[in-house]
């Protein structure tokens, strides 16, 4: 049975061989996602960034002591010329190739919505790859909008 808890330094291996995981299925889709060789230790160093602020939750989840998914959410600001200033950003849902498809993005999502509303926070933003037709589904699913479209020009 898989849980979802509070990553702490030990997770931070598994946590990297999914981001890794995440990575390469995103290089598939567009090759802008390319990773270079040391990557996974800027990885790391992002991650403990996470782990360590008061203002972020990271989370895991464990078949056993096996990581076989986590994610990253924050409190984030707009400019001050917006209201309402503070809200939810999640950085990241993976989970392990095979464990897809069994709830663990929606028992992500459902714990990083209850530490938002802790955090008295009502709107959550997540960024997704317009080309990751499953992310795109995963996140209309659970009722989130579109409101902004980045955009790019290679010279």
């Amino acid at each position: 049975m898989v849980r979802i808890v509070e990553a702490k330094q030990r997770h931070v291996s598994g946590m990297t061989e999914i981001w890794r995981e995440f990575i390469d299925f995103h290089v598939e889709k567009d090759p802008i996602y390319a990773r270079s060789d040391d990557a996974h230790h800027f990885f790391e160093k992002y991650l403990k960034g996470f782990m360590e602020s008061e203002e972020s939750q990271v989370l895991v989840a464990l078949d056993g002591k096996q990581v076989v998914g986590y994610s990253i959410a924050r409190v984030a600001h707009h400019s001050p010329v917006f209201q309402p200033r503070i809200y939810g950003d999640i950085s990241e849902i993976a989970v392990k190739r095979e464990y897809r498809r069994q709830s663990i993005g929606e028992s992500l999502l459902a714990q990083m919505k209850k530490w938002f509303t802790h955090q008295g926070i009502n709107r959550i933003e997540a960024r997704v790859s317009t080309r990751n037709d499953v992310a795109c589904l995963f996140w209309k699913k659970h009722g989130f909008q579109r409101y902004l479209d980045d955009l790019y020009l290679e010279i």
